[in-house]
């Protein structure tokens, strides 16, 4: 009867801890939660040649030494390659209205930074790397922020950017390497 009566009160005392803590786990993240969106494009100057949305650059092989006496790989090229532009923006709401057309893009990179935040992280078995992406005025993305406006010009267009690896400060170890980048374009 003893046990009984312990295991009884165990099962009590259980319950009561389990209700408050669900009530302490609930105030401290009052006023918390989490939203999920989900959208679609609506309306977009040009179209984004299928080849150029999903790249895979490979960097040809470089030595450790070369590439701590220079600091840098050679640059590659990156293309994005806008096509069936029209810079007419019919008014959905008014038949037979424009809006004002469409003059720039903006393309912004995205992906893990760097521990500077200033380039692109770099994983794998390589150490002290880091991706470096430019535009061809030599404008360098920063990972999340939005690059310079570029003028739309009504016909199909590239985008050239150049891709690089560059050291990161850190002490460098030979290996594979790899990152995804993800890009956003948006008009206006």
């Amino acid at each position: 009867m003893n046990i009984c009566l312990m295991t009884k009160v165990a099962c009590v005392y259980s319950v009561l801890v389990t209700l408050f803590s669900d009530v302490s786990a609930v105030q401290a993240n009052q006023g918390g939660g989490r939203v999920t969106l989900e959208g679609q494009v609506v309306d977009s100057a040009c179209a984004l040649d299928a080849s150029n949305a999903y790249q895979l650059v490979e960097f040809e092989p470089l030595p450790m030494g070369q590439f701590i006496r220079q600091g840098q790989a050679l640059p590659t090229l990156f293309t994005l390659r806008l096509i069936k532009c029209s810079l007419a923006r019919p008014d959905s709401f008014q038949s037979g209205s424009y809006l004002p057309e469409w003059q720039h893009v903006r393309v912004t990179f995205d992906g893990l930074a760097d521990a500077s935040g200033r380039w692109f992280a770099v994983g794998g078995t390589a150490k002290g790397l880091a991706l470096r992406i430019a535009d061809s005025q030599g404008q360098e993305s920063l990972p999340g922020v939005p690059m310079p406006l570029t003028p739309l010009t009504g016909a199909d267009q590239e985008l050239r950017y150049t891709l690089q690896l560059v050291g990161n400060g850190r002490p460098m170890a030979v290996g594979s390497h790899r990152t995804a980048v993800r890009f956003r374009l948006e008009y206006f």
